[in-house]
């Protein structure tokens, strides 16, 4: 059976389903599209398809043969399926939604985006779960393609085949210290002078601050690394300390420890914050929703 459907042209059962409406031919083939003679075309096959004339002439016009009256209900509920099936999705309710998220999220997201996208998510959809996962060092296509991740928000360069990503947020970098050692002018020397903190793994590559003072011939000395956002502020307030980091970070910090942001006394590219998902759910109600939410987030802390 499977292999004798897939012979067949299903666009005969739109032709069918609009001959037994109409039962005319050309009024048909104006209800789907189609010339006179294309339609015409269509009931010789299906004619042939059938074994069955479908339609004879009869004192007022083309009437049904017993065996098309007999399939008409069917042909429509067919042709109603399928509509259903093909054409009309169904909207995700968030009020009355049960089901879970994962996101992975970096470090930075953790602290500037989720609070917000949190309270929107479980506010407007209470029986959401939301599951938040730590981003590894690349972006995880294989978990985006198998479904174990269902978004990722953060930065990565270049792209991927069936990612797709659109930007949240621009970030730039400004310069942590304590609000004793912020009282002296922060210059290219006192900066390169000072202790840094860096938010990194021993053993990472360069960041943007190495390599905007390598370009200028000069280095700096990182006197600790700590591989959470959360933890280098508290460092730097009290000490002789300088941090550098996105400056959403640095207002947050200055409003919990003794600190002042400042401009860098170097050049630093800034970056993009972004949201990444498989083109697998790109048209899916429920992801949609999930990302829209995240916009929403992106766009209050602007």
């Amino acid at each position: 059976m499977t292999t004798r459907l897939a012979a067949i042209d299903l666009n005969l059962l739109v032709a069918l389903d609009a001959l037994l409406a109409e039962g005319n031919v050309t009024r048909a083939g104006r209800r789907i599209g189609l010339s006179q003679p294309a339609m015409s075309h269509t009931l010789a096959r299906l004619r042939d398809l059938l074994g069955d004339p479908v339609l004879v002439r009869g004192p007022d016009g083309m009437r049904p043969t017993a065996l098309a009256a007999e399939l008409a209900p069917q042909v429509r509920e067919l042709c109603e399926q399928a509509e259903r099936v093909l054409l009309e999705r169904a909207p995700f309710a968030p009020a009355t939604a049960e089901r879970r998220f994962v996101v992975a999220a970096s470090d930075y997201v953790g602290v500037v985006l989720l609070p917000a996208l949190t309270r929107s998510v479980l506010a407007a959809a209470p029986g959401v779960q939301l599951r938040i996962r730590s981003l590894p060092g690349r972006l995880p296509v294989e978990e985006l393609a198998a479904g174990e991740i269902d978004l990722v928000i953060g930065t990565f360069a270049g792209s991927a085949e069936a990612v797709e990503s659109e930007a949240l947020l621009r970030e730039r970098f400004v310069c942590l210290l304590s609000e004793e050692c912020a009282r002296e002018p922060l210059d290219l020397d006192r900066f390169t002078s000072l202790g840094h903190v860096l938010i990194a793994s021993p053993g990472e590559g360069s960041g943007p601050v190495d390599e905007a003072l390598e370009a200028l011939g000069r280095s700096r000395r990182v006197a600790v690394y700590v591989p959470h956002f959360l933890v280098a502020p508290a460092l730097v307030a009290g000490g002789q300390l300088v941090l550098t980091l996105p400056e959403r970070i640095a207002r947050m910090a200055a409003g919990q420890h003794q600190v002042r942001a400042i401009e860098p006394p170097v050049e630093l590219a800034g970056f993009d914050v972004r949201m990444y998902w498989h083109a697998r759910t790109g048209r899916h109600p429920a992801f949609e929703w999930l990302r829209d939410q995240v916009r929403l987030a992106a766009r209050a802390d602007r």
